[in-house]
């Protein structure tokens, strides 16, 4: 009997849940077209980390296992060939639909033009452009047999270009400067009409002015992409700083090994395979044909042009009553916890709290986890803020946080230069929690400590589109524990004791497997059981077995699983009391939530962590309960709105198949009613 979904394989079916956004006709067009550019860079991201994860497993296969396959019948090999096969029908679906949502435009006046088909009412424009701003930025490089190619950044694109002369053929290479200039360059508007360009089509057009020393018979440009192995390598070398190892192996990282090659389908077979030669790809690279446009993850960025109905409209973030009634933010949080639920809620109330805190004469130490941070950070600026007032303030950074690496390396330095003590991280473990600890002296009606613990990263930017609880609490347990978190990051030797949190790597998993255990005796026992998780990710095998486990004795077991999910709900005799859905809308779905039914007495907890190997063996996590009754209800109730979605909840089964569930009479679209429900939640206050 199949027991498991192969961890790659559901990741794919999610980001097909991402296509299906773009191709729903109830989608604002602008916002299909942005789901385009999602679908596109978790593709990126996934070629750059699983699947050359896959590929290190093949090629180092009799020295050591890089990836393990859940799926043990199937070997990797297998695994490479199934999801080229997935991708390539994607990318079919792909192609297509962006045809059909380019065309769309046009019914708003929206004209998407390329080098052929550019009006000549623009060239004198387009001419100043590319001589004013764009050609002294475009690299160029003339190739032959015994020129090297120049190293092909990740994530970067290019135009492969071919000259035909009377005798001979030269190749060329030009990068495309997205990283300088906006991919989609707008052009003034022409009565009641839009144009737009991409930045590539107006270096096309310029060809002529590029190559002017070549006496060529025809010239040619088409696109092409590479995408490299994105691991960093770090070694055990004692002689330099894990800084210094990570700047070290950013360097390395664009030399990765490439993994995939996105090539125009209309480009020439002796340019392809010239360039394929010169880049050494190997018989398990994917190289995939495409249409004219790469690095279509820029779509996330296209135009808005001001039209109502193309977008979503924005939500205005409720302003949380309850704290404003009280001269301090302390006074607030020694009254009352607080839930902020981003993006419903206005993020800022948290980014008060740590300017207040930054401040506030009485307040003596800050702590707080670093592992994503925007590049111009506020919760960054109050820390400096803090440590040039004279407190100790402490930020444990992660610097191998993917993708993040370079940015937190900048903070790193800005926050060392400031006076805060930077720790960077715990060695051999990622710190992926996000914890922060305050100190005050005493004070009459104030707590001395407060603890913030969040499912989502200290990023204002995200919160803007991430669902994400963050809790402030002054409950002595919680806040006692969180501090001897943070004395765990200054002594790694000292093992901690929690009686509230769960604490990974040395404590979550033993205590989830006791609260299932006790579901499962519960039921035996004639007591309700039931249980509940939100997700990003289900991939542990030991956690899985025991939820079927659980299922076979009865258990009721509810998820809502956003990406991957490599248990098989509903199956007869393995996992018939187990229902799952996965929810894809406006915002990205990203809170933790463990709710145990516990004989009707709940027991509720957020967290950092997934259900994943590395989550609760390999990383520092946080999982705290809940324990103010009014704040366990919201995370109870906001659960039941988004499992009961049947407008965008998707049904996770066997198949895989991307089924909605069934619309019924009363629609509950999750995110929008969720809204709703705290926003009557923050009018009934005042009512109280």
């Amino acid at each position: 009997m199949k027991r498991y979904i192969n961890r790659e394989i559901s990741w794919l079916k999610f980001n097909a849940r991402v296509l299906q956004e773009a191709a729903d006709e109830n989608v604002p067009l602008l916002e299909r077209i942005r789901f385009l550019g999602i679908y596109s860079n978790n593709l990126d991201e996934f070629y750059s980390v699983r699947y050359s994860t896959i590929l290190r497993s093949i090629q180092l296969k009799d020295v050591e296992k890089v990836y393990s396959n859940i799926v043990a019948e199937q070997t990797d090999e297998e695994l490479i060939e199934e999801i080229n096969t997935i991708v390539t029908k994607q990318r079919e679906k792909y192609d297509l639909l962006y045809e059909e949502l380019f065309k769309k435009l046009e019914d708003h006046d929206i004209h998407v033009i390329d080098d052929k088909t550019l009006p000549e009412k623009y060239t004198e424009y387009i001419t100043e452009y590319f001589n004013d701003e764009l050609i002294h930025n475009v690299g160029v490089f003339v190739l032959n047999e015994k020129i090297k190619i120049p190293s092909l950044r990740d994530g970067s694109f290019y135009l492969a270009v071919k000259m035909t002369m009377k005798d001979e053929v030269q190749y060329a290479l030009i990068i495309v400067p997205t990283h300088l200039f906006d991919r989609f360059i707008l052009l003034p508007k022409w009565g009641q009409k839009f144009y737009v360009m991409y930045l590539e089509d107006i270096i096309r057009y310029h060809l002529n002015e590029i190559f002017r020393t070549f006496q060529y018979d025809s010239i040619e440009a088409h696109s092409i992409k590479i995408t490299r192995d994105s691991e960093l390598n770090f070694d055990n070398d004692l002689e330099h700083s894990l800084y210094e190892k990570v700047i070290h192996s950013l360097e390395e990282r664009k030399k990765g090994e490439p993994v995939r090659l996105v090539y125009d389908r209309e480009i020439a077979n002796d340019t392809l395979n010239f360039f394929l030669e010169k880049l050494n790809l190997d018989d398990y690279d994917s190289i995939i044909p495409g249409g004219k446009y790469h690095n279509k993850r820029d779509l996330i960025g296209f135009p808005s042009f001001g039209i109502q109905g193309l977008t979503y409209h924005k939500i205005k973030p409720i302003i949380q009553k309850r704290p404003l009634s009280y001269d301090s933010y302390f006074r607030a949080f020694t009254a009352n916890d607080e839930l902020i639920f981003a993006p419903y809620h206005d993020y800022s109330l948290l980014l008060k709290f740590l300017r207040e805190a930054a401040i506030d004469p009485k307040v003596k130490k800050i702590k707080l986890t670093v592992y994503r941070v925007s590049k111009d950070s506020q919760i960054m600026h109050s820390l400096i803020n803090a440590a040039m007032n004279g407190k100790e303030v402490t930020a444990i950074l992660e610097l191998r946080a993917r993708f993040d690496e370079s940015n937190n390396a900048m903070w790193s330095k800005k926050l060392q230069e400031a006076g805060v003590n930077v720790i960077f991280g715990v060695p051999g473990l990622k710190v992926h929690s996000k914890i922060a600890y305050i100190e005050r002296l005493p004070e009459e009606g104030i707590a001395e400590k407060f603890a913030i613990i969040s499912t989502g990263n200290f990023h204002a930017k995200t919160a803007k589109i991430y669902t994400d609880y963050t809790y402030i609490t002054s409950n002595p347990g919680i806040t006692k524990e969180i501090e001897q978190v943070f004395k765990f990051f200054d002594a790694n030797y000292l093992m901690q004791t929690y009686h509230h949190l769960m604490v990974s790597p040395h404590g979550t998993r033993n205590k989830l497997i006791k609260l299932i255990k006790r579901e499962i005796y519960n039921k035996k026992s004639g007591f309700e059981a039931e249980i509940n998780m939100k997700l990003n990710s289900l991939s542990d095998k030991q956690i899985i077995d025991l939820l079927y486990k659980a299922s076979q004795k009865g258990v009721k077991i509810r998820l809502v699983v956003r990406g991957i999910n490599c248990l098989i709900p509903g199956k007869k005799d393995l996992s018939e009391n187990i229902e799952c859905v996965s929810v894809i809308d406006k915002f990205l779905e990203h809170p933790r939530i463990y709710w145990f039914k516990n004989a009707g007495q709940d027991q509720v907890y957020i967290s950092s962590a997934d259900m994943m190997s590395r989550n609760l063996d390999y990383r520092v996590e946080v999982t705290c309960p809940v324990y103010d009754s009014g704040l366990k209800k919201v995370i109870m109730d906001t659960f039941n709105l988004s499992f009961n979605d049947n407008v965008k909840a998707r049904i996770i089964d066997e198949k895989q198949s991307l089924a909605y569930r069934e619309n019924k009479e009363d629609r509950n679209r999750s995110q929008f009613t969720t809204y709703d429900y705290l926003q009557q939640l923050n009018e009934n206050i005042n009512e109280d």
